[in-house]
């Protein structure tokens, strides 16, 4: 594949390039809407959007998948209706040239269409295979990767009409055959026999006979629907119903995909061209580290007034659990190991506290169990080298979550993720005194059971802070802190107005003026819908960092 220069065919190339077989097919949306990806893209782009169309589709599997995760209930319409919200959001537009060249040209609506449909194909092609590239390299991604994007196919597959399954099937799944009419009507009553003795029920068979569809297919191909005698068998052909066919192709979808992951794992190094490696390859291994969130790094300039004097009020009110557990075993214990440091002294550096504000906190902290003599001795050197000031003089960053919730520590550490280290008594505790709301910390504590550790973290922050549910979980400690500070300071911000509007209307209002009584409310409820939501970017490369 070649994803290195400037410059990029046009539509028709790429479309020739593809196979070419959308205007002859005559159904534009089996070509925009699904592909088994058999053919990889080759043509040329730039990093730029090499990057861009990796981290859009990035987004889209995440953001489905805690949306999944979230809502297990949800109805397959509501799944598919979130996953073509989610296409919009993050898709949408990433390539627009041949469009745009159409609009520009005068093109008729129809031809912009189609131009737009290209590109939509082409962004989807290219977007899969370079997340494909990324995450073959070992098997846990390669297992996360594969059961995404069959999920994502699953749904859009169960969307299609029996004309574009045959359409799609003709294309891309040749195996899968259409039965003609005669033959089937020949092979009915058997069908049905077969359907009666699985104990199926009235209304499937009735769905059968008021929509005959079947296909067939090697028996070899559907070994688990013989073994369980759910087919009928004819001459080496298994004859499968429309209904039973997603699966079947969900298979094969599966089979390809994991087949074309294992051969890009054994030729990883191969990928790569020697002239492209050094600047390529990190790009490419570094999309599954890749936070889809903003850069946080800001947060220490625009809400810089963390001293030593205000720490503890700043941390009850806007650490997330794995920091504020951190500040409360210190305070308790006069003393945390070096796991702990680190993690939590990171995460102040981060949020704005200068060093010499640090030094006075930890030295105060230690107290009295270390003297101030000791703490130089033993302690200082190590916060100041983490300020790059010492040592190699490296601007350490702090730790996300991706890395915290790795950390492993025995009895008499604190560091980590508390929804992966506390139990869930001492779990429910520690989100009680967060005041989060207490169905909040139920779907925490459920969260963390199922070692969505994130997403608990996200429940948390949303009963905590009385907000909407967030589309993704939480990514870094930072996020938390800088979206808490955001709110809070929103929420204050209408707070002041609405007190200012109270003040001007009462006074030309008079005691018994009406527009003086109503003003408060009517900015109180204009605060709060303002601070309602949580609002992220889609996309973006954060800073990354661990401390050593």
């Amino acid at each position: 594949m070649q994803f290195l220069a400037t410059t990029k065919p046009g539509a028709a190339e790429f479309t020739s390039q593809l196979g070419g077989n959308a205007a002859r097919k005559g159904n534009e949306r089996m070509f925009s809407d699904l592909s088994m990806y058999n053919t990889p893209p080759s043509e040329n782009i730039t990093l730029e959007e090499f990057e861009r169309l990796a981290l859009a589709r990035l987004s889209v599997l995440k953001e489905m998948e805690a949306y999944r995760l979230r809502h297990a209930n949800k109805t397959e319409k509501e799944y598919l209706d979130k996953l073509n919200q989610l296409k919009q959001k993050h898709m949408k537009g990433l390539t627009s040239s041949a469009a745009a060249a159409a609009a520009a040209s005068g093109a008729s609506g129809a031809a912009a269409t189609s131009a737009q449909r290209e590109e939509e194909v082409r962004a989807d092609n290219i977007s899969h295979y370079v997340l494909r590239l990324a995450y073959c390299r070992t098997a846990e991604l390669r297992k996360w990767f594969l059961a995404q994007e069959c999920e994502m196919f699953r749904l859009k597959f169960g969307t299609y009409s029996a004309q574009e399954h045959e359409a799609f099937l003709s294309e891309h799944a040749p195996q899968y055959k259409p039965v003609p009419a005669d033959e089937l009507e020949s092979v009915m009553p058997d069908i049905m026999q077969v359907m009666r003795s699985n104990l199926e029920t009235r209304e499937a068979m009735a769905r059968v006979t008021a929509d005959p569809k079947f296909y067939k297919v090697s028996w070899t191909r559907v070994p688990e629907l013989v073994s369980q005698r759910r087919v009928l068998l004819r001459g080496g052909w298994a004859y499968v119903s429309r209904e039973a066919l997603a699966p079947l192709v969900v298979a094969e979808f599966r089979a390809g995909v994991s087949k074309g992951l294992s051969e890009m794992a054994r030729r990883w190094r191969q990928m790569f061209p020697a002239e492209e490696e050094q600047r390529l390859q990190p790009l490419v291994a570094s999309l599954t580290n890749r936070s889809l969130v903003a850069d946080y790094s800001g947060v220490a300039t625009r809400y810089g007034d963390v001293s030593a004097a205000n720490l503890p009020q700043v941390a009850a009110k806007h650490f997330p659990l794995c920091m504020g557990h951190l500040v409360t075993q210190l305070a308790a214990e006069r003393h945390l190991r070096h796991g702990g440091r680190q993690q939590l002294g990171l995460f102040l550096k981060g949020i704005g506290l200068p060093m010499e504000e640090a030094l006075l906190f930890w030295r105060s902290m230690f107290a009295p169990r270390c003297t101030g003599e000791a703490f130089d001795k033993q302690y200082a050197y190590n916060i100041r080298h983490n300020y790059g000031r010492e040592g190699k003089r490296t601007d350490y960053t702090a730790h996300k979550c991706t890395t915290i919730v790795g950390f492993s520590g025995g009895p008499g550490d604190h560091h980590g993720c508390p929804y992966r280290r506390l139990d869930e008594p001492a779990l429910r505790a520690a989100l009680g005194r967060l005041k989060c709301d207490d169905r909040k910390v139920e779907e925490a504590v459920a969260k963390a059971r199922d070692g969505h550790y994130q997403l608990a973290c996200a429940a948390a922050f949303e009963g905590v802070h009385r907000v909407p549910e967030m589309d993704v979980g939480i990514s870094a400690p930072l996020q938390y802190y800088a979206e808490s500070r955001r709110i809070c300071a929103e929420r204050e911000s209408a707070a002041v107005q609405g007190a200012a509007a109270a003040a001007t209307g009462a006074a030309p209002a008079g005691a018994g003026g009406e527009a003086g009584a109503l003003a408060p409310s009517v900015a109180a409820a204009d605060g709060g819908t303002e601070s309602r939501g949580v609002k992220r970017p889609a996309g973006g490369e954060s800073t990354t960092g661990a401390a050593r």
